[in-house]
């Protein structure tokens, strides 16, 4: 499994939901099979990026890229914070 994909996965699933689609339903909005939304929202896609692309596209979603460099002030305050 990819990191990050589990979560993207639960994204979609929750996303897709919201608006009462079924996975079949979903993949004839975004022009591609069935299994490949069922493999992304289980978090076991490891296809294309274009096919990642074209789902998240027909649930009105994007992808976007962060840096996994050093952690920003806040979340390191919340991180070390004294209860």
């Amino acid at each position: 499994m990819l990191p990050g994909m589990l979560e993207i996965g639960q994204k979609c699933q929750e996303k897709r939901k919201a608006k009462g689609w079924t996975q079949s339903t979903a993949a004839t909005h975004a022009g591609i099979h069935r299994t490949v939304i069922s493999q992304i929202e289980n978090g076991l896609y490891s296809g294309s990026l274009k096919a990642l692309t074209l789902y998240l596209n027909a649930l009105e979603m994007k992808l976007s890229v962060q840096s996994a460099g050093m952690p920003q002030l806040d979340e390191l305050e919340a991180l070390f914070k004294d209860d």
